[in-house]
């Protein structure tokens, strides 16, 4: 179950020492014995401790030892949950870890200042070879770029290309040595990326052309041990994992950073990298057509089609594979994707997974064989049905995922084989909430899915939930909202379903602050069963859609959901209201992209709001690499402290105890420990390192030549200093002599990247744009010929005006075709035909039922005779149309003379529903008639004018 290596290569890169494989192996066979998931219980450690204790031997101080040191891998790596108490034993050892460090702060003030006159002499001569080239580059590498492990700066020079260009700066990779990114793959390794400043990219790139062989480890070691013994540092020589802590020393005292952050600097195995964003700001057509689309599913009358002649359900996926073994018979076709049912979404999701096989290919393969992929989908009927409503809920899908696995895993290959149908499935823009951790072996490395959005990138994704002319207004709307609290406030899928109206407050005198409590609901409770508060700053285009839901919800009660009309389930608001922003992310970025990935980029962005705190910068310090004035406009002064005004409370960030900024940060995303966060929400390094550093800084001339690539003592940079610095070029000559040059790198990055991709993403924003958008697509009326549109323009007026409540609305709604609205075909249309029309009257309540505060209700009224065809046409419209909802009186009219027929019997035994009332009127004179009331709970003063001029149309339609 454990790999000793990996426990070894850990404690190595901590500079510790591993006790024997003999007692290790023995502490994870009892661990292995004890826990099957990413968990130790106290009972499990009793029952470890209790076979430590029975040994009598000396060994029993080995063995507490060894478990301490796999339990800190497990801990720090492994993402276990441990007792309490050894979990705070765990954080002690890391305070062991950096008291460590701190021994060697007298020899980092050395090799600080060793550093600046070596480099000093190197710029003035940068050909010489007076001085070990490799033992160098290791030392610049060290101070310039991060304190790695020896091993890890091995790895990097034997790259064949480690340097790339990313977001706006040379960075380097740094491969993983155990795969932790889920993009990982024999193509594609897992690493992460830290930023390279422009003396030390330049000095590897001069090693890397002149390199002749890969240098090793004892090479290196021996390397910097001559180097840093001689002049000007006069050092011990030591150890690998001295010298790391030695320049560790350096990072934390020079640069001013945190236990917490040197960890993370130090160990690549506590974050990874994104890959390179490929994108369109327009979203594909096939997606834009089926935005907010009601997804299709094989009708109750032709369910019958969807299984075989023997009653066994049919697979459409097998229907795939023999089109495909047939594929070079030219009357082969390629079956459609089918539609599933609400029972079983399983044949789609199957047939998705091997269409993703015959197109893309396998992990190793790129065109696999049609009874490949048969053998790769062949745990099909071992499977139970997987319902529409179980898929849409995250903990149902998580249980029915992990029952099947269970089912499977003592077949053979079909666990893995279906852990990679999961894989596919979590692809899915549906099922994109599935969680694949509980799948993984819990001895390996928690794997990472890195992605992240910048704002500006979300803000093209709500313009495209806003802009669409497809879906209802409100539909749109809280669409829009649900990913603004995914990134803004870094929510999870079920906390933004969950999120009720009560849970929201606007901040006093801030019109684009929101607290949120995230706390249990009756739907479902938080991850870790706590609640909690987050505050949320946002843009005021953004704000002004959030301000809207909480207005039109002024009447709606504290427990009802907030992104939702009143009685709607949870399993409907995830299809209608989060389905939609995930296609767009998918559309837009990729199938890899989640919903859960706005949590990504939330987080990372309340976390370099924090570190611009801290470090004090400026909101252009990370400009060049963000490209994002967006992003830019949320780490400015002003929103990095309006975002920890609820810590701050007035305070200036000089008065506070920072060392709590990462805990603060990481209550506010629901994590116990920093170390979740980040190691899975804060993704590389690359715009981390930047801001412990200053923007701007002092370069000599014999500097700038060097990262220039220009030939030492060139008198050409007179010229570049002209053209970086107008100021320069105005001054006189002698002045010219005195000058010392004052850029950023990414001014002299220009100089050697001169053509840079502009960024295809819109920059600014109106404060009204969104709103103006969102207006703009409702209709302005309430009905267009057939169809009748509920939500409008003028019922969103009317929504935030308090003239018409959200529970009106909901009513309305629920019976009003829902989601799909309103829409008379022909034959309803002629059934109405048939019941002569209908009228919309007030209805009538007596005086002692009647209350003064409640608005009258409508009621649906049909005068029509009573014959065969009328009740055809009831029948088609109060018995399964969109009528039936409605409790019906029914009151026959009939002539003293007629009174011998059957009409009576006819309206009890073929008209009348269940719930329906029957009265019997006997006239005089006249014809026989059948009058029909439909009650209904619609506001008079509301749908009145609106459901009279609707019906009335029709019958002008069907004319």
């Amino acid at each position: 179950m454990f790999n000793y290596s990996t426990l070894q290569r850990y404690h190595d890169d901590l500079g510790l020492v591993i006790e024997k494989r003999s007692d290790i192996d023995w502490v994870c066979l009892q661990i292995e014995q004890h826990a099957s998931q990413r968990q130790l219980s106290e009972v499990s450690l009793k029952q470890i401790n209790n076979a430590i204790s029975d040994i009598p031997t000396g060994r029993q101080r080995r063995l507490k030892r060894a478990k301490a040191q796999v339990l800190q891998f497990l801990y720090e790596v492994c993402d276990w949950v441990l007792p309490l108490k050894e979990e705070a034993r765990c954080q002690d050892r890391a305070l062991e870890w950096m008291r460590e460090i701190q021994i060697f702060n007298d020899d980092a003030g050395r090799v600080l200042r060793g550093y600046s006159q070596q480099r000093q002499r190197f710029l003035a001569a940068p050909k010489s070879r007076s001085q070990s080239e490799l033992a160098w580059l290791l030392v610049v590498l060290y101070i310039e770029v991060a304190p790695l492990p020896l091993n890890y700066w091995q790895a990097v020079l034997c790259s064949t290309d480690p340097i790339t260009f990313f977001e706006g700066q040379y960075t380097l990779k740094v491969p993983h040595p155990t795969p932790i990114a889920a993009f990982a793959n024999d193509t594609q390794p897992s690493f992460t990326r830290l930023p390279l400043p422009l003396f030390a990219y330049r000095l590897l790139q001069q090693y890397m052309l002149q390199q002749t062989q890969e240098p090793t480890k004892s090479a290196l070691l021996k390397a910097l041990n001559s180097a840093l013994s001689a002049q000007p540092y006069y050092l011990v020589p030591r150890s690998e994992a001295k010298w790391q802590r030695t320049f560790q020393s350096l990072w934390h005292h020079h640069y001013q950073v945190p236990a917490e952050l040197l960890r993370d600097i130090s160990d690549p195995l506590r974050h990874v990298a994104t890959l390179p964003q490929h994108f369109s700001p327009t979203l594909p057509l096939a997606i834009k057509k089926s935005l907010y689309q009601p997804i299709v599913f094989q009708r109750q009358e032709n369910q019958d089609a969807i299984h075989s002649k023997s009653g066994k359900l049919h697979w459409p996926h097998k229907e795939l594979i023999k089109s495909y073994r047939r594929k070079n018979n030219a009357s082969a076709v390629i079956p459609l994707v089918p539609s599933g049912t609400q029972d079983n979404i399983l044949p789609k999701l199957l047939f998705h997974f091997c269409e993703s096989l015959f197109i893309e290919g396998g992990v190793k393969r790129d065109n696999l064989p049609a009874d490949t992929v048969d053998r790769y989908s062949n745990f099909y009927k071992n499977l139970a049905p997987l319902t529409y409503q179980a898929a849409c809920e995250p903990d149902k899908l998580a249980l029915w995922a992990q029952q099947a696995f269970e089912t499977l895993n003592d077949k053979d290959s079909q666990a893995w084989h279906f852990y990679q149908f999961l894989r596919s499935v979590s692809q899915q823009p549906l099922t994109d909430h599935l969680d694949l951790s509980q799948f993984e072996k819990p001895s390996l490395p928690a794997r990472v899915d890195p992605f992240r959005l910048s704002v500006a990138q979300l803000h093209l994704v709500i313009e495209h939930l806003l802009s669409s002319s497809n879906g209802h207004a409100l539909q749109r709307l809280f669409a829009s909202v649900a990913a603004l609290f995914g990134f803004y406030g870094a929510l999870r899928r079920g906390e933004v379903l969950r999120l009720r109206v009560g849970d929201i407050r606007q901040a006093f005198n801030q019109n684009n602050h929101f607290q949120l409590t995230i706390t249990k609901t009756a739907e479902g409770r938080t991850k870790n069963r706590q609640t909690r508060h987050v505050y949320i700053v946002m843009p005021e285009v953004a704000a002004k859609l959030v301000r809207i839901v909480i207005k039109i919800h002024a009447e709606s009660d504290h427990a009802q959901p907030l992104l939702a009309l009143c009685g709607e389930s949870i399993a409907s608001r995830a299809s209608h209201y989060l389905y939609p922003v995930t296609q767009v992310l998918k559309g837009l970025f990729g199938t890899q992209v989640r919903f859960h990935h706005l949590r990504h980029s939330g987080v990372e962005l309340t976390y370099l709001q924090g570190l611009h705190l801290a470090y004090e910068r400026e909101d252009n310090h990370l400009a060049c690499l963000l490209d994002d004035r967006a992003m830019q406009t949320m780490l400015t002064k002003q929103n990095c402290l309006a975002r920890f005004s609820f810590w701050l409370e007035g305070r200036d960030f000089s008065e506070i105890n920072d060392c709590l900024l990462f805990d603060v940060i990481s209550a506010q995303f629901g994590h116990a420990h920093y170390a979740t966060t980040r190691r899975h929400y804060l993704h590389g390094l690359e715009r981390i390192i930047p801001l412990f550093k200053p923007h701007k800084c002092y370069y000599s001339r014999d500097e700038l030549r060097f990262i220039l690539d220009m030939p030492t003592g060139s008198n050409d940079i007179s010229r570049v200093l002209a053209e970086l610095s107008p100021q320069y070029a105005s001054l006189p000559e002698q002045a010219k002599k005195c000058y010392r040059p004052y850029y950023s790198e990414a001014q002299l990055l220009k100089r050697i990247v001169p053509k840079q991709p502009a960024s295809m993403l819109k920059q600014q924003w109106d404060d009204n744009e969104w709103l103006k958008i969102w207006t703009a697509n409702a209709p302005r009326q309430w009905h267009n010929g057939q169809v009748f549109h509920l939500i409008n323009g003028q019922a969103m007026r009317k929504l935030t005006t308090g003239e018409l409540t959200m529970r009106s609305l909901s009513q309305a709604w629920m019976l009003l075709g829902q989601h799909q609205g309103l829409v008379l075909d022909k034959k309803q249309c002629t059934a109405m035909k048939h019941l002569g029309g209908a009228t919309i009257a007030e209805a009538f309540i007596s005086e002692h039922l009647a209350r003064p505060d409640e608005p009258g209700k409508l009621d649906i009224v049909f005068n029509c005779p009573c014959n065969q065809r009328t009740l055809k046409a009831f029948q088609s419209l109060c018995h399964q149309g969109f009528l039936k909802s409605f409790n019906a009186k029914l009151t026959l009219v009939q002539n003293r003379k007629s009174l011998n027929s059957h009409k009576l019997e006819l309206v009890k035994s073929h008209f009348a529903r269940k719930q329906d009332t029957v009265l019997y009127n006997v006239i005089p004179v006249g014809d026989t008639s059948l009058n029909i009331i439909l009650h209904t709970p619609f506001s008079a003063i509301i749908f009145k004018r609106p459901l009279a001029q609707y019906f009335a149309d029709l019958l002008t339609i069907t004319t």
